[in-house]
This record gives structure tokens, sequence and C-alpha cells, in this order.
């Protein structure tokens, strides 16, 4: 059996809904990131859980993270994106823009009309299908019988009546008063039948079974994102995991690829110049507790700001872990452990056209 990476379809479907907390939540609401389940908050499960048990298919937890840890991940994934009927898959749209909105197209006037009457709609687009991303990144002009364009701004919603965010009014107990509070969470309910989330798995494939089993264990024990003592984040069914085919050829390659399009947060590594890099891109605030199941001390963790899914950049990233363990102590104690996020990015090839731009949205 051999060690190399391969690409990997992993498929979870929920019980109910799922609450991944936003970083920036409304007065008196504690939002929901959506449809979108980050590439750190994946990763962060996955460690949590490695942790308690010790060691899954053979590997050893320190194993595990030291790897990660010195730059030599013995695994990337994606974020999490929806999964609809009829195994519809979506995707982050590129932040750089599609080749009908460049005079690069070989006509000019149809540029422009297309700037005139698709911007608007195609900058509120947060995903797109797979087939509409797989045309984006090699630069072609059309889908099917449609052009690229038309066809994403016919149907703008990133998801269908499958997905739905909501929000649950809760309660809280003041500890001390024993006065209530209302407030609210976002939570994103799926369809159970129909609509889950996927990410994109790249390992060996002994380490995919690894992965598979730890999941497994999250699907018994635990479950993915906030709330969970409320219902929310319990696992329906975990696949099935499949190697990418052809319908993922463009995870790997793209005939005259220039640039490189983040299917994940991405946090530089010291050794990266990504700033001259950078041609289109958002930053995402990344901020919470530890959420630690080492141990029942749960402080706030350092605050970051990541690279969002979509961004896109002239050079090949790597990425790395980043250190954010609270500096706050209790009874002059520090954290017990290091608190780590995740960001190594997972990216793809992409043919662009494009001078440096920023998408002040999401920052």
């Amino acid at each position: 059996m051999t060690n190399a990476m391969r690409n990997y379809i992993v498929r979870i479907y929920f019980e109910n809904a799922v609450h991944v907390g936003s970083a920036e939540p409304g007065i008196g609401i504690e939002g929901s990131d959506g449809p979108i389940i980050h590439a750190d908050t994946l990763w962060a499960a996955l460690c949590n859980n490695w942790a308690v048990a010790g060691s899954i298919g053979g590997i050893d937890f320190r194993e595990f993270i030291e790897g990660f840890v010195s730059g030599e991940p013995m695994f990337k994934i994606s974020s999490a994106f929806p999964v609809t009927h009829k195994g519809t898959y979506w995707l982050p749209k590129p932040l750089t823009d599609p080749l009908e909105f460049m005079d690069a197209c070989g006509d000019a006037d149809r540029a422009e009309d297309n700037r005139t009457q698709f911007a608007k709609p195609i900058k509120r687009t947060r995903l797109i299908t797979r087939e509409a991303f797989g045309v984006w990144v090699k630069s072609e002009s059309s889908l099917g019988s449609m052009s690229l364009v038309a066809s994403i701004a016919k149907d703008r919603r990133p998801v269908n009546e499958n997905v739905m965010d909501a929000l649950r009014p809760q309660n809280t107990l003041d500890r001390y008063s024993n006065a209530s509070q209302l407030y609210h969470s976002g939570a994103t309910y799926y369809d159970n039948r129909e609509a889950g989330v996927y990410f994109i798995l790249k390992a060996s494939p002994v380490v995919k079974e690894t992965i598979i089993q730890l999941l497994e264990l999250i699907q018994r024990t635990s479950g993915l994102g906030g709330n969970r003592s409320s219902g929310l984040g319990a696992i329906q069914q975990i696949g099935p995991i499949e190697e990418a085919d052809l319908h993922w050829d463009f995870l790997d390659c793209v005939s005259g690829s220039n640039a490189w399009c983040a299917l994940s947060l991405y946090y530089p590594n010291p050794s990266e110049a990504y700033i001259d890099g950078a041609l289109a891109y958002s930053l995402v605030l990344r901020k919470g507790w530890t959420g630690s199941l080492s141990t029942g001390r749960q402080c706030k963790r350092k605050t970051v700001r990541m690279f969002g899914e979509g961004s896109v950049f002239r050079h090949a990233m790597q990425g790395g872990l980043v250190c954010l363990t609270p500096t706050e102590t209790l009874f002059g104690e520090p954290y017990p452990h290091p608190v780590y996020r995740y960001g190594y990015t997972l990216a793809v090839p992409i043919k662009t056209i494009q001078k440096e731009t920023q998408d002040e949205g999401n920052i």
C-alpha cells in the first residue's frame, strides 16, 4: 500500500443542526458562520478527540501533533462546505474576477456588459457549485449552454431549501443571583435525508483510515461545533468516503494555472512572503474559548486573523499552526497545555489575470 498523498471526499450528515460560532456576533445574538465549518474548527475537533484517545489507528497523539508543529503535517484538510440533494457540492467563490469580467476574454464590450449586469450578484455570492468552480479556476467562459456568470447569477443562493440558518432562543442563569436572561444562538439546520457537509482530505491511505476511525469516535462521543449539550452537532452518518474522481480534476492540475486558490483558512508561516503574492483575499477573525477536552479549565484564547476561503495567491501556500495559548493564569498557574489553531491551507491551482485586490466584506 502506497503512502502517497491522495484526495478524499469526506461527507458528514447531522441528526439535526450544528452551531459554529461567529467571531463577530450581533448585539444579544451569538452568531453562526452559516453553512461553512472552517478548517480550524474541524481540525480542533480531530485534535481534541485524538488527545483524549491517546492513540488512533496505531498513531500516537504526540506523533500527530509534533508533525503539525514542525511543519510536516501528516494530512491536510479543506474547510467543510455543503453537499446538497443529488450530490451537488458547493465550493467557495474565488475572489479573483471570472474571465468574463476581464478584457482578456477577447471582447472588451462584452466584458463591460457582463460587469454591469452581473457584478453585484456575483459579489454577493459566497458559494458556487463544483461545476461552476471548475470552470472559474480554468478561466473558461461557459457552463453548459449558459455563460458562467449568468448561471451563477441565476441561482445566487449557495444552498437550497435543504440547508437553513435560524436563531434559537436560549436561557442562561446568573451563577450568583439565579436571574435568567434570554439570548439567541445561531444554528444551521440540514435536512438529514438530503444535505450535509463535506471536506477534502489530502492524506495517505493509511492516515485516511485513521481519520475515519477518529470521526467515528467523534460521532459516538461528542459531535461537531458548539452548544453540543443542547443537542447540536450530533452526527448521524459519516461517508461514504471516496477518493476524488474526474469531477475533481481541478484539485491538483489546471492547464495554464498561474495562481492558487485557498479552500481552507490560511495562516502564513514565518518563511512565507505572502504579502507580495496576495492577488485577492478576505480576512477572517478567529477568536473564542479554548474548548479543550483535556482539562476542565476553559479560557479565552488569543485572537488572530486568517486569510479566508477563496483567497487567491501568486505562489503555492503552506501555512502552519498558530499558537493561541491564553496568557491569563489561574492561581499563578499557566494554561495546562499549548493551544493551537490550524492555519495550513489546502489550495488548488487557478488560471487568472488579476491585479492585487482586497475583499473588504469579510474583514
